[in-house]
């Protein structure tokens, strides 16, 4: 039934009353900004956010980060673990997993090929991080995705 003007908004308040109470959810990321001391820091650290999660596929590398903003690769580290709570590698994982995620929700592609379209060089270790981040593996996370969104569109 299509809304308007305040009924539209009574709606959508409903809506998200339903949501706040909902116990039966999976987070979409679990990557989570934490606030850097000034303005230039949370620039660095959104382009750099920003460029990993444009170049999933890309093995972009702590190092070659750290010199393209002038730091030492233990700088870097500690600076990136401070803006993101993660360390590079598990930010990098979890970067690639959730595309995967996306990947595994909207395509039919077989898992494998997934895999390396994410960045991953080989499937156990792809397989692996998706267990350890997600809770469950690529194959059983489109089973459910697929029974749960069935009818939805």
């Amino acid at each position: 039934m299509a809304h308007r003007g305040l009924h539209r908004f009574a709606a959508f308040t409903e809506l998200l009353a339903e949501m706040a109470a909902c116990t039966d959810y999976r987070l979409l990321s679990s990557v989570q900004m934490q606030s850097a001391d000034d303005d230039t820091q949370l620039d660095q650290i959104n382009a750099i956010v920003q460029r990993l999660t444009d170049n999933v596929a890309q093995s972009l590398s702590a190092t070659e980060l750290a010199e393209d903003l002038g730091m030492s690769e233990s700088r870097f580290s500690r600076f990136f673990r401070k803006a993101t709570g993660n360390t590079f590698t598990d930010f990098v994982n979890r970067i690639r997993v959730n595309r995967a995620c996306q990947l595994l929700m909207d395509s039919d592609r077989l898992i494998t090929h997934i895999c390396y379209e994410v960045g991953f060089n080989n499937v156990a270790n792809f397989n692996r991080r998706f267990l350890e981040i997600k809770g469950l593996t690529p194959s059983e996370f489109r089973r459910q995705a697929a029974q749960r969104f069935k009818g939805k569109h």
